[in-house]
């Protein structure tokens, strides 16, 4: 097992931005050949010695959770046991509905300004809330409603 640390995690969980929070925390941990104790399918082993290193690497998990999230909300963790009951709690509070998701972040898209930032981060900032809003748009999409939401992303900005 590496002695790795979720310092190394960009993204700090707030309570506001799971999307982002949860793909860079989903690829670290499968980055780290760990996304079994998460999936929901794999449960944790009967036989001792395989128990003993499976509770180790799931420990490892929550402390990758710990250091990853605020502090204020490591105490609604207490109650869980294992890493991948406390994923799936984290999930059901924090991953809204599309549709409130949506709305939301339409809000902000429409409400947007520079105001005192710079082109570069403007656009940045501009374009991290649209790509969480296309994330969140079927995914059956023809490709010709493609080009139209490409239109309406720089009408947007402009």
């Amino acid at each position: 097992m590496t002695s790795e640390k979720a310092k190394d995690l960009c993204v700090r969980f707030t309570g506001k931005n799971y999307p982002a929070w949860e793909f860079q925390f989903r690829m670290y941990v499968k980055g780290n050949k760990l996304w079994s104790h998460l999936d929901d399918v794999s449960k944790a082993p009967t036989e001792k010695a395989a128990l003993e290193e499976w509770e180790y690497k799931d420990a490892q998990i929550i402390t990758w959770i710990f250091s990853s999230i605020d502090p204020q909300m490591i105490n609604n963790l207490r109650c869980f046991s294992t890493a991948q009951e406390m994923w799936n709690f984290l999930k059901r509070i924090y991953n809204q509905d599309n549709a409130a998701k949506r709305f939301q972040l339409e809000l902000e898209i429409s409400n947007y300004k520079q105001g005192n930032l710079s082109v570069q981060e403007f656009y940045s900032r501009f374009l991290n809330l649209w790509t969480e809003h296309s994330a969140i748009i079927h995914a059956d999409v023809p490709k010709a409603s493609l080009a139209e939401r490409s239109t309406t992303l720089v009408v947007s900005f402009i």
